[in-house]
């Protein structure tokens, strides 16, 4: 999985900045009242932007281009970038927009969420505004479909000029205008729901060969605790089980997580079973604190927490 080094930016990233305020409650309210919460926080969030965030703090050089408001969400987004290391200079901002907005709430018992979403309403990025070197020069540009049609341009001119491109198809977000850039990924790993939307519901060993008609060298499946399902070109493929977590406490952006420390692992030079053991263990660590980025633990914290849980990655 490894590519030249091909230039400063390991992993860029194309998807949307948000910040988010976790709660803590004991049951998801069911209609009208008042429900306490026990615990919060306020961070950055979104599924590209957290993958940025991980791999960053494995030592992987990676960048964000989006666009945000000029607001005080904005204004925290930006620090909670900076506090994990993402490199900001083409994260551009709108004077007079707001920023993306969302609450997540999360149930005690088990870490479950529910989420509300206000996207703001700041202007999409079109492909002109892209930063092209950054793109004919990095390692992996990594999408989740935001800023649609840039999106598809920059996968065009990210594979033209010999870098890999990698697709994060989260849960509850297939649609099927995201079939066209199938076509332009290299890595694509999707959860088990967007996966039956994509390919049709069954085996998973099957839906990896429905989904390798894109192309992609590698295709992946996460399905939380059952652990995740790999098949690279070869058709060769693999089960990674979950790593076991004493307590859970909230399982917003664990699938993000995953996705930024496979590719970390990628760009590194790990094979493919290798960055999927490593993703695994990096996801069920982030599981045992609040908020997506609430614990993004750094290469030697991963290596000690495997020792402790499991073999080496």
């Amino acid at each position: 999985m490894a590519s030249q080094d091909r230039g400063r930016i390991d992993l860029l990233g194309l998807g949307m900045s948000i910040l988010d305020s976790v709660q803590v409650l004991d049951q998801f309210p069911s209609d009208a009242g008042v429900t306490r919460v026990s615990n919060s926080v306020l961070m950055g969030g979104g599924p590209v932007p957290t993958a940025l965030c991980a791999a960053a703090r494995l030592g992987a050089r990676a960048a964000i281009m989006d666009r945000v408001g000029n607001d005080w969400r904005g204004d925290r987004i930006v620090e909670d970038y900076r506090k994990f290391g993402v490199d900001t200079r083409y994260l551009l901002n709108e004077e007079g927009r707001t920023s993306s907005f969302g609450t997540v709430l999360v149930r005690k018992s088990d870490g479950e969420r529910h989420l509300l979403f206000e996207e703001g309403d700041f202007t999409p990025l079109e492909f002109p505004e892209l930063p092209r070197e950054a793109l004919i020069s990095c390692r992996v540009l990594h999408l989740n479909g935001r800023h649609w049609p840039a999106c598809l341009e920059a996968a065009r001119l990210v594979r033209e000029s010999g870098g890999l491109v990698s697709f994060d198809g989260g849960a509850h977000r297939f649609d099927p205008k995201l079939l066209e850039l199938l076509p332009l990924v290299d890595i694509l790993i999707v959860a088990a729901e967007f996966a039956d939307q994509a390919v049709g519901p069954g085996d998973r060993n099957a839906q990896l060969d429905r989904l390798a008609q894109w192309g992609a060298n590698l295709v992946g499946i996460t399905e939380g605790s059952k652990g995740s399902w790999f098949r690279a070109a070869d058709g060769a493929r693999f089960h990674q089980a979950a790593f076991p977590v004493a307590e859970v406490i909230d399982t917003t952006g664990c699938g993000d997580v995953f996705h930024g420390a496979f590719l970390a692992a990628c760009v590194r030079g790990d094979s493919c079973s290798e960055a999927a053991r490593w993703a695994s263990a990096t996801a069920a660590m982030a599981a045992t604190a609040l908020g997506g980025r609430g614990y993004l633990p750094g290469q030697e914290e991963v290596e000690r927490w495997v020792l402790l849980n499991g073999s080496k990655p």
